[in-house]
């Protein structure tokens, strides 16, 4: 027998799934709603986006190059800027992820001018690829009185006003130049068959590629020396990886001239090679450049323009030492400036010193460095005033011989991060990062303060 109670509870049980199911068929309807008025494109299914800000008028087109950027007002021959693939997908993604959830009105009933639709603070215009999908305009007006929503238009329910989250137009007003494609160049570096520095006078370096290896065409000094293909990938990657602070569109700012710098990389089956020029003064807070990417030109600070500018030492192997890591078994640092030395050696449990058997770390790490250093610039044949010796450091093999000497130097001339490296008997002295200098200096103890007399 039911009870009043139970009754009540079975009554509140149905009321409860029919609001669940109103709930649910409400929520289905609101979604067709928004997929039928707003609409969702994929990058590769859309040809061109027009953009219209009170500001400016541009659009993002995809051409055959590649997607790139064109504005309004511009001369018929002028050059279109690259555009940035992602920006354009993340603008798409953002136009499908905020569809409006509420009607206000019928269109036609509207004041348009109070609710900002004449006068957008934004205009899309999505023309898409395939002849068998519709164009789309989106069109956002004025906030409303509360500030939390913005009045939207949409050319797929053009009888129909809604309301927009007022946070989302950040997603829909931004620049032209939001969009450029800052690289000053697309290149892959194992596509690259020649590599060439023309400087203000010539040719610096000229390297052609032979199989896997790049060889030095020029200068004289260096022909037929080789570099290898990762060197010049490495290189190329990091050029590529530069991006402009500045995209140049007007024909007004371009520079006339000879450029101080450029490098040209020839590609395969190509009718020209790809070039990056730049122009003096380098040493400018902004340096103006041009690539076959941005002919109009662009500008970058003064280190990115440095970066660029290689010497031919820097493209060629630039390693100072050279010794077989397995066959050392002891080390000595002798600082010269404090008269101190730590001998350690190579044990089953690690490095330990010699005279009191306290474990020393790190010297495994100090011995790869040893041989991943780069000199930084060309190196001398004489050392004079100010340069002073700090430190001697020898590597022993298992019977205690010398293997390997190195003698560092300190130098107010040289950078602040650079000291000098003499290997062995050699007289060549290398400017080289003083990091590893510091790591050697950091075995060595601690000396004692003098007793009071």
């Amino acid at each position: 027998m039911t009870t009043p109670f139970t009754r009540f509870g079975l009554m509140l049980l149905l009321v409860l799934f029919m609001a669940l199911g109103v709930a649910f068929f409400l929520y289905q309807q609101e979604q067709r709603l928004a997929m039928s008025i707003w609409p969702d494109y994929t990058i590769d299914a859309v040809q061109s986006i027009e953009v219209a800000t009170p500001k400016e008028r541009y659009s993002l087109l995809r051409e055959p190059s590649g997607w790139v950027v064109r504005f309004d007002g511009a001369e018929a021959d002028a050059l279109p800027v690259p555009a940035d693939t992602a920006r354009i997908e993340a603008l798409l993604a953002a136009i499908a992820h905020n569809r409006p959830s509420q009607m206000l009105e019928q269109a036609a009933s509207a004041d348009t001018s109070a609710l900002g639709l004449d006068a957008p603070s934004v205009q899309i215009h999505i023309k898409p690829a395939s002849a068998d999908d519709r164009e789309a305009k989106l069109t956002l007006g004025h906030e409303t009185p509360t500030g939390a929503a913005l009045y939207a238009h949409s050319s797929l329910a053009p009888e129909s006003v809604f309301l927009l989250d007022a946070s989302v137009l950040h997603h829909f007003d931004k620049p032209m130049d939001f969009y450029f494609d800052t690289r000053l160049l697309e290149v892959r570096g194992e596509d690259v068959q020649r590599l060439t520095l023309h400087g203000a006078h010539g040719v610096q370096w000229d390297l052609e590629r032979k199989d896997d290896l790049f060889t030095f065409v020029v200068p004289a000094s260096m022909q037929g020396t080789t570099v290898t293909s990762s060197e010049v990938r490495l290189y190329v990657h990091n050029l590529t990886a530069v991006n402009a602070d500045v995209i140049l569109t007007r024909p007004d700012r371009q520079v006339t001239g000879r450029p101080v710098c450029s490098i040209e990389m020839t590609m395969p089956k190509a009718a020209a090679p790809l070039r990056l020029e730049l122009f003096a003064p380098l040493d400018a807070d902004q340096v103006y450049g041009r690539s076959t990417r941005h002919p109009a030109g662009f500008l970058i600070d003064r280190e990115k323009a440095k970066s660029l500018v290689r010497q031919a030492y820097d493209m060629q192997w630039r390693g100072v030492v050279n010794f077989d890591s397995s066959r050392v078994e002891g080390a000595r640092m002798y600082s010269t400036m404090n008269n101190q030395t730590l001998q350690v050696d190579k044990t089953p449990s690690g490095w330990e010193e010699r005279d009191t058997g306290r474990k020393v770390s790190g010297i495994d790490m100090t011995l790869w460095r040893l041989k991943e250093l780069r000199f930084e610039a060309e190196p001398v044949a004489r050392l004079g005033y100010p340069a002073v010796q700090r430190l001697e450091f020898d590597l022993l093999t298992k019977d205690g011989k010398v293997m390997s000497s190195f003698t560092f130097f300190t130098d107010p001339r040289l950078p602040a991060d650079q000291c000098w490296l003499k290997v062995g008997s050699e007289e060549m002295f290398y400017p080289v990062t003083s990091q590893l200098l510091e790591d050697v200096q950091g075995y060595l103890p601690a000396r004692q303060p003098k007793a009071p007399q």
